[in-house]
């Protein structure tokens, strides 16, 4: 799944940089429901002025996540702590159940941030994601702006 990455750093990470470059501020990267899989974040991780946090439900994968190294929270899309998103740039997530993307694009909807999911193999979007094909890949797309 390095095309993710690539994705994020090329359409996201860069343009902001380009267009903001006098802002020294770092950008906010926010996964949510990291689960077990940490490759994609620690990649993020390694970008300078990049601020990568990772989300989860489950206590133990958040504590996993820690020991990797990685900026980790305990958080519940269903009633979440709205500090946490406030101030990202761009959330993101790997797979998510269905049921829980509509709770993510309503955080992203109330701040003005920018949302890719890379869904499941054959998965169609919900509303006002926009399906794009990177590299021969599924990505949804929202973006506020």
């Amino acid at each position: 799944m390095d095309y993710v990455c690539d994705y994020i750093i090329k359409n996201y990470y860069h343009v902001k940089n380009e267009n903001d470059k006098k802002n020294s501020e770092s950008f906010k990267i926010i996964e949510i429901g990291v689960g077990y899989y940490f490759n994609i974040a620690k990649s993020l991780n390694n970008h300078e002025n990049l601020n990568l946090i990772v989300i989860d439900a489950n206590n133990d994968a958040v504590e996993k996540a820690k020991k990797e190294g990685l900026n980790a929270f305990v958080d519940d899309i269903f009633n979440p702590k709205l500090d946490i998103y406030k101030d990202a740039d761009l959330i993101y997530s790997i797979r998510p159940p269905r049921d829980l993307q509509p709770f993510i694009l309503n955080i992203c909807k109330k701040y003005g941030i920018s949302l890719l999911i890379k869904p499941l193999y054959g998965e169609t979007p919900i509303n006002d994601l926009k399906l794009i094909n990177y590299k021969g890949n599924a990505l949804y797309c929202f973006n506020p702006y």
